[in-house]
Formats: structure tokens, C-alpha cells, sequence
């Protein structure tokens, strides 16, 4: 029993203690390139909407721009907790939740205060609906690349838990970046299809958690 105790003594006699913003500090290490190159690819590929400096005084602009924004920060704050052994941040589906309901219900009020049947369809459809989630699903990979780079770093014990909220950040962040280029103002239309496609990316994380989150 001594030798034993003799043995774990020299293994952790050159230990330090870890700094308690050192997974904080990992991951906006990790997440700095990936919004790089997510901005990068919306600047290039698609522009920002010509319309910006317009779009600067709607309140519909900053309400498309602000729900992923939010949902990223209940993401990152998740992802640090899914980093850590044992650690399942179930608690963010509310907050997450919260936020949803709250767009819906702007989307809602923006519908009724349109009479136009066409501009309604308009609000919900747009004309970007049938690509606008696989926009978000490419933003957010570079974003995806470094949530998972961050997460081989670090200590997650639930690999499709961190891979889905690794994606949902990921997809989330994405949107964001995304929000300065489309053109759609339909705060449904954000609820449907920003949401789908950065649903696609939690999707996409779950499956890609199972093989590169496992010990």
C-alpha cells in the first residue's frame, strides 16, 4: 500500500492547478478563426444586403440579427458546460426556448400588422427560404470545426449531448453572421428557417459527436 501511495505521489508531485477560465480561454481560441472564416464566406460568397445602411433602422433587422445571437450565448455557455466530465446542461433548452417563444410571438404581431395576403406570404416565405438553411449550414461549419476542436481538448463524458449543442452553437453563430447578409425581414420567416437550418447543424453535430467525442 505504500509503494502505491509512494507511486501516485511522484505521477501528481509536478502538477499545477488548471486556471478556472482555462476552458473559457480555449474556446474563444478555438472559436476566433472559426468566425473568421464563417464571415469570410458570407462577405465573399454572398455580400452583406445591399440594403444595410436601411436595414440599420428597422427594428425587424436587429430582431433577426439579435435571435441567434442570443441563442448563441445560451450555446456557449452550454458548450462549456458539456465540456466538463459528467456535465449536461439540460437547464439551456429553457432559456433557448424562452427566446423562440419570443420570436414567434414578434413574427405573429408583424404578420397581423400586415393586410395584405401577399406581403404575409412574403413575411413567412421570402424569397430565400429554399436556401437560406443550407447558407446557414455552411456559415456554420468553420464555427462546427472549432466547437469540435475545442471539445477533443476538453473532458465531455456525453459525446451526442456536446456534438448536438457543439452544432447548435455552431449553427446558431452561423445564423448570426448570416443575419448581416440576408435581405429577409419576415421575423416568421426567421423562426422557420434560421431555425431549421441551425436545427441542421445540431443534427449534423449529434452523428459527427458519436465518432470524434468518443474515449
Amino acid at each position: 500500500m505504500a509503494k502505491t501511495d509512494d507511486m501516485i505521489n511522484e505521477l501528481v508531485k509536478d502538477l499545477l492547478p488548471v486556471r478556472k477560465t482555462a476552458l473559457h480561454r480555449l474556446l474563444v481560441l478555438a472559436l476566433l478563426p472559426g468566425l473568421a472564416l464563417s464571415a469570410a464566406f458570407i462577405l465573399l460568397g454572398h455580400g452583406f444586403r445591399p440594403d444595410i445602411s436601411a436595414a440599420l433602422w428597422q427594428f425587424a433587422f436587429w430582431a433577426k440579427s439579435a435571435y441567434p445571437l442570443l441563442l448563441s450565448i445560451v450555446g456557449l455557455a452550454a458548450l462549456i458546460s458539456v465540456a466538463r466530465p459528467g456535465g449536461r446542461p439540460l437547464g439551456a433548452a429553457i432559456p433557448a426556448l424562452i427566446i423562440y417563444a419570443l420570436l414567434v410571438m414578434l413574427g405573429i404581431l408583424q404578420l397581423n400588422a400586415s393586410t395584405s395576403p401577399v406581403e404575409q406570404h412574403r413575411l413567412i416565405m421570402g424569397i430565400s427560404y429554399w436556401f437560406c438553411p443550407m447558407i446557414i449550414l455552411a456559415a456554420g461549419a468553420p464555427l462546427m470545426a472549432a466547437t469540435f476542436w475545442f471539445l477533443r481538448r476538453a473532458a465531455p463524458t456525453h459525446a451526442h449531448l456536446a456534438g448536438f449543442i457543439a452544432g447548435m452553437t455552431a449553427g446558431s453563430i452561423g445564423a448570426w453572421v448570416y443575419s448581416w447578409g440576408c435581405i429577409e425581414n419576415g421575423l416568421t420567416f426567421v423562426a422557420l428557417w434560421y431555425t431549421l437550418g441551425i436545427l441542421l447543424c445540431g443534427l449534423v453535430g449529434t452523428l459527427l459527436g458519436r465518432y470524434l467525442l468518443r474515449w
